[in-house]
């Protein structure tokens, strides 16, 4: 049995028996894990509210050999991330992000980049501030450490743009020089970044739709997302 330390994000908890806990979390170091915490549900001491969706916490785990379920012996809260829970519509946009990391990422299959990207686009989004730049870089940045970067710029008016990203030749040319210029731009600057309300608009539909069409099954999250803002994602 080996014991290790790791930084996570959870991406989904679910309980199990009387008293334990199933975590599904993507760790800095290891990719996503599955794990069972032992007496999650009634420990306050090992466990102090940090087996939760979008927190960010600091894993204390043992694995064994053979292919056994990851144990969590305990995890200590670095962030909760609880303004994302205040607002429905900052719910959504990060449950997408979390569910598009879950169904496309291995597991056991380290990705520092997608992890600091996640936890960048989580911890800066909260009500009332410039966060929704910071979403669609971080969402840009994670679908290009998945595989399916995005270059507009080099496809703009070919039959392959047409093809991968057909809501690419709807873009207004602010959503479409964001698209091609914000993943550019320090995270600073981007907490500044103010997006007109159609640009948005238009951005997201381009981001779920990419997102749907590269997946095996559509993403919850984005169908929740696009019903939320009366969004047509193409499917």
């Amino acid at each position: 049995m080996t014991r290790f330390t790791t930084e996570a994000i959870i991406l989904y908890c679910i309980d199990f028996l009387e008293s334990d806990k199933i975590v599904c979390a993507l760790t800095k170091d290891q990719g996503v894990i599955h794990a069972i915490a032992r007496g999650a549900k009634r420990s306050k001491k090992r466990f102090p509210g940090t087996l939760e969706l979008f927190c960010e916490v600091t894993l204390d785990m043992f694995s064994r050999r053979g292919g056994d379920l990851l144990r969590i012996e305990s995890a200590s809260l670095i962030t909760a991330n609880l303004p994302i829970r205040e607002d429905l519509e900052l719910l959504a946009h990060a449950s997408v992000l979390i569910e598009l990391v879950k169904e496309h990422l291995g597991e056991l299959d380290p990705n520092p980049a997608t992890y600091e990207s996640l936890r960048q686009a989580l911890s800066a989004m909260e009500p009332g501030v410039q966060w929704f730049s910071i979403w669609c870089v971080s969402m840009v940045n994670i679908l290009a450490c998945l595989g399916y970067g995005i270059d507009l710029k080099g496809l703009r008016g070919s039959a392959q743009r047409r093809t991968i990203y057909p809501a690419a030749e709807q873009l207004s040319k602010e959503a479409y020089t964001f698209m091609t210029r914000g993943a550019l731009l320090d995270s600073s600057i981007l907490k500044k970044l103010s997006i007109g309300r159609e640009a948005r608009r238009e951005i997201t539909e381009f981001l779920l739709t990419v997102g749907n069409r590269i997946s095996e099954k559509k993403l919850k999250s984005a169908t929740f997302l696009a019903k939320l803002l009366d969004l047509n994602i193409i499917q």
